[in-house]
């Protein structure tokens, strides 16, 4: 290639690496995966368990923020409608719409009551133990009773 080949291409592609990029969006490696293994871990309970608690009070989330608040959660945690639908499944009955739910769908997992705080608790301090102080907010707003 000669000199001035390389200098067009160059001019021509240089300006490509120095375009600004999109701002930096966080997301939790592992999503909500990650979350329900370590609730599950952290709280001694099988994973169906995990599953059903996080999704019960993810679904009162969406059910409580508006669409675009949701939409944040959902970006954060990546996984969270498909963790909603698995709790579902696991449940088979009507989706808790608030936190005064929460005992009803506890008990049909065997848990009693009072977890439903532990598992609020966990999920606020893991979100923002990971830099997620913007959904913590958005979870507080729709859990608040």
């Amino acid at each position: 290639m000669k000199r001035r080949d390389f200098l067009q291409t160059a001019t021509v592609t240089a300006p490509l690496f120095f375009m600004p990029q999109s701002p930096a969006r966080a997301q939790l490696p592992g999503g909500v995966d990650e979350l329900v293994r370590e609730l599950g871990f952290a709280l001694e309970i099988p994973l169906n368990k995990a599953i059903g608690g996080t999704g019960a009070l993810l679904h009162i989330a969406r059910e409580r923020l508006s669409e675009s608040e949701f939409a944040q959660i959902s970006e954060f945690l990546s996984g969270v409608e498909r963790l909603i639908q698995q709790f579902r499944n696991i449940v088979k009955t009507m989706m808790p719409k608030s936190m005064s739910d929460m005992a009803s769908v506890m008990e049909k997992l065997g848990l009693p009551a009072e977890s439903t705080n532990e598992f609020r608790d966990f999920m606020i301090e893991y979100v923002r133990g990971r830099g997620g102080r913007k959904i913590v907010g958005l979870l507080q707003k729709a859990w608040k009773s």
